[in-house]
């Protein structure tokens, strides 16, 4: 997680005897019954938080004021210099909520000016090295890479399966449409890549492109397209497209039928 330790407000169940007078830096409702009391820690959340704003922006003071740098970024304004100066920043900084937070900064930027090559090298760094439970994170940058091409299928089917791991974080109409699109990312990435090496393959057979790959390939597309279709089917999305697929990968109706 982004951060080990979490100071919201506490209810710290502490049987407390009869006559005592508990000794708390802290505010204390006590229950005179001598039952349970409730200890309340806003002040050091407080606290904590203040400690990490502080030192994060010990960290990027060189870089100017991280405050007015975040809406710069979020517009795409950020100077090379600031850019080279938090990219260095995050480079040495030994808190991960540190490298989290300049690498937004840097992903915000990169992708308001529409530096898709300088995005997808950031958002990569920030995925395989500082944190990757961000399904909105997974899900943006599986479906950018999944537009790159067929080479770059099992990248997609990577981080779209990292983003339905934390599909708990979406909810509502959000979560449905999210994890549909999620299936629906993967059914079409590995129905493209068969499609592709079979292509390949007709143009002439190589170590890369033989018979068992494009059968691999084409394995892998009717179950991921299966996935999807049940995925909608139960859902409640359009199954329409699904079913083609399915039915596209497996050459045969009963593969894809309910059961």
């Amino acid at each position: 997680m982004l951060r080990a330790l979490s100071f919201a407000t506490l209810l710290l169940l502490v049987g407390c005897p009869k006559g005592s007078s508990p000794s708390s830096a802290v505010d204390v409702e006590s229950d005179s019954s001598g039952g349970f009391i409730e200890i309340s820690m806003d002040d050091e959340d407080e606290d904590l938080e203040a400690m990490f704003g502080s030192e994060l922006m010990m960290a990027t003071a060189e870089c100017g004021d991280l405050i007015s740098l975040e809406p710069a970024a979020m517009m795409g304004r950020l100077k090379d210099g600031e850019i080279t100066c938090l990219d260095q920043a995050l480079r040495v900084a030994e808190r991960q909520t540190h490298k989290d937070k300049l690498s937004r900064v840097l992903l915000a930027d990169a992708w308001a000016k529409g530096d898709q090559h300088r995005w997808e090298s950031i958002a990569r760094r920030h995925l395989e090295e500082i944190d990757r439970s961000d399904p909105d994170m997974c899900y943006q940058f599986a479906l950018y890479v999944s537009k790159r091409g067929p080479e770059f299928t099992d990248e997609a089917l990577k981080w779209a399966d990292v983003a339905l791991e934390n599909r708990t974080r979406w909810s509502g109409e959000l979560h449905v449409k999210r994890v549909n699109s999620l299936y629906r990312l993967k059914a079409i990435s590995a129905q493209k890549n068969w499609i592709y090496l079979g292509e390949q393959y007709a143009l002439g057979p190589t170590e890369e492109n033989s018979e068992s790959a494009v059968l691999e390939a084409r394995n892998l597309a009717k179950t991921l397209a299966r996935e999807w279709l049940e995925y909608a089917r139960s859902a409640g999305p359009d199954p329409t497209l699904a079913e083609r697929l399915c039915v596209s990968a497996a050459g045969t109706e009963e593969f894809c039928n309910d059961g």
